[in-house]
């Protein structure tokens, strides 16, 4: 097939959805040509970014012209009507295809999962005055919602040498303050392309929280239960959860951490639900007991931090490498011809 990738909008999505899919098309053998805006004639397959798509545009020089639009977004109505309008949309898990469906019905996930050669990494028993390095990587609004996270390494750091090393952008966002653990040591690792991997490879466990804020009007943020916010006895139980993320929520953070060899220890989302299976290839945790149980296993379990890492990039191999993403895809563009 002949595709042309047109966006010029430079983001993370881009690096998976443009930069790594570009070669895997040539090397399947169809021609790929970036950014020609005017000759849709020439072309079986045109794939925008979604914020500068222009569907209408590629359809009304070739009407049978295949349109895709990956990445969608909901912020501007434009945006929306250009979901609508195109032939399908390539979302990256569950949580947008579930809310994109209501603007198209040919939907095809596509994980965006970065680039990462996997490392081998050898876990051996950590010693008392070695600290059990946990690391975190992804956007500070996580971080924001992390108080039972921080309320376990709390606890924990009383009774184990830990250290926290969440990696974020701390130059362009600041240091992160709200929600932040008082007696576990912290050390802030600015995020860098070039080091991000160096940095969460020495880690010893990767932890993965995914909630967001659900502001109130005192200017509180609600981070757990139902019962901390709302004293309603009709209909609900005092312990029941408010469970917020985005919809844009994908495990390719989960898939880092799984190319690197680190166990991983992930929150209530889908998308990890999808991807872990509790107590063999890694824990699925919400709870601040639930936060310390599961770290304090990985910490006296040298043999448990091998084997959740080593089944969960099995797993991970073997139903949702970028190599079948890939061949999914293709056999998705294949039947809407």
């Amino acid at each position: 097939m002949r595709f042309v990738i047109n966006t010029n909008y430079e983001a993370a999505g881009t690096k998976v959805c443009v930069d790594d899919l570009i070669p895997r098309l040539t090397a399947a053998g169809h021609s790929v040509t970036r950014n020609d805006w005017q000759g849709y004639k020439n072309y079986d397959v045109a794939l925008f970014m979604a914020p500068d798509s222009k569907v209408d545009e590629a359809k009304s020089i070739n009407p049978q012209i295949i349109t895709g639009i990956m990445d969608p977004k909901l912020t501007l109505k434009r945006q929306r009507e250009e979901s609508r309008r195109a032939d399908f949309v390539l979302v990256s898990s569950l949580e947008q295809r579930d809310i994109f469906y209501a603007y198209n019905k040919n939907i095809v996930i596509y994980f965006m999962f970065p680039h990462v050669p996997p490392q081998e990494k050898l876990h051996v028993e950590i010693g008392k005055e070695t600290p059990v390095k946990i690391g975190y990587h992804g956007n500070k609004l996580h971080l924001h919602c992390m108080k039972t996270l921080s309320a376990a390494l709390d606890e924990l750091s009383e009774k184990y040498t830990i250290e926290f090393r969440p990696v974020y952008n701390v130059k362009k966002l600041g240091l992160w303050k709200l929600n932040r653990p008082k007696k576990c040591p912290v050390v802030d690792v600015q995020w860098s392309d070039k080091t991000f991997y160096n940095d969460l490879h020495a880690c010893d466990i990767g932890v993965v929280p995914s909630m967001i804020p659900v502001p109130n009007l005192r200017g509180k943020i609600f981070t757990r239960t139902l019962w901390s916010y709302i004293h309603n006895t009709i209909g609900y139980f005092r312990d029941d959860y408010i469970v917020r993320f985005k919809y844009s929520t994908n495990p390719g953070r989960l898939y880092v951490f799984t190319q690197l060899g680190v166990p991983v220890i992930a929150d209530f989302v889908p998308s990890h639900v999808q991807m872990i299976q509790d107590g063999v290839s890694g824990r699925i945790v919400y709870s601040k007991e639930s936060w310390y149980q599961a770290i304090e296993e990985l910490i006296l379990d040298t043999q448990k931090r091998n084997d959740f890492a080593k089944n969960l990039r099995t797993f991970v191999d073997s139903t949702y490498s970028p190599d079948l993403n890939f061949q999914h895809l293709m056999k998705f563009i294949e039947h809407l011809r």
